[in-house]
């Protein structure tokens, strides 16, 4: 546990200074696409702290007042966070067509150069504290970190593309903000399914997610849990994966196997995955 809290500080801390990085160095050297994924970073290092402490408050024990316990806490406060991210992309859309778009001065990738340096270092390290440790928190963690990698890597194209072309930047600007969009209405619809759905225990279904994740030879289906909401379900997968794996091939097999379930029958719309070791 005390190794699972000191990767988290130091998430914390190298997500903090990368979108400090990303909003000033975008409003200095005039990149209004790294301005937006700064706020992109921002939204991932509030999503981590409200979760944190979210999820300590609904361990708490139930009492007179909430007889029941805290446990629905965690899903009202993610729907709050989600509710935010929403403001925030749709005022950053707003924005970007209110901007000049100027030709960005290109001391601005030594700022890109830097962040995808430190948040490459930071996604493998609470990747491989997160294997050792089974920690899930941190295994999520480390997969939010190699996509602002990824995220970064694109605006370093914007920007290079933005010397010739400097509208450009409205396109990249405009194309964070639906990703800041898409994150916040995915937070918001994920936590209504667990709070108005109902638990399903389906054997064919879990039998079909088995024969799904067994198809990889990486992965090892162990469990999965189903959460029904009208004809949809939400289901929340345990696979057994090998402590080497790296965090890129670990996404890309992730994403093919989310790709396939829903075009299953069953209308599973929503997967999230717990990894534990082979």
């Amino acid at each position: 546990m005390k190794k699972e809290r000191k990767a988290l500080y130091f998430s914390v801390l190298i997500n903090t200074i990368v979108s400090a990085f990303k909003i000033i160095g975008g409003l200095l050297f005039g990149s209004y696409t790294i301005v937006a994924d700064g706020y992109y970073s921002l939204c991932d290092l509030i999503t981590d702290l409200i979760a944190l402490i979210s999820a300590k408050i609904a361990k708490r024990r139930a009492n007179k007042k909430y007889p029941f316990g805290y446990g629905r806490v965690e899903y009202i406060s993610e729907m709050l966070i989600g509710c935010l991210i929403l403001g925030l992309g749709i005022f950053l859309i707003f924005s970007a067509f209110h901007k000049t778009f100027v030709v960005p001065n290109l001391n601005v990738l030594y700022i890109i150069i830097l962040v995808i340096f430190l948040k490459t270092l930071s996604s493998n390290y609470l990747y491989q504290v997160g294997k050792k440790n089974r920690s899930q928190i941190l295994i999520t963690s480390a997969k939010e970190s190699f996509i602002d990698v990824i995220s970064s890597t694109v605006v370093l194209f914007v920007i290079l593309i933005g010397q010739f072309f400097p509208l450009i930047d409205l396109i990249g600007a405009l194309g964070i903000s639906i990703l800041i969009l898409w994150e916040g209405l995915k937070i918001i619809s994920d936590n209504i399914f667990a709070l108005v759905g109902e638990d399903k225990n389906d054997a064919e279904i879990k039998s079909e997610i088995a024969k799904v994740v067994n198809a990889n030879r990486d992965f090892l289906y162990s469990d999965a849990s189903l959460i029904k909401s009208g004809s949809y379900y939400q289901a929340t997968i345990e696979v057994a994966v090998a402590d080497d794996m790296r965090v890129k091939d670990l996404i890309k097999k992730e994403n093919k196997i989310r790709t396939k379930l829903k075009k299953t029958k069953y209308n599973i719309k929503f997967i999230d995955f717990n990894f534990i070791s082979k």
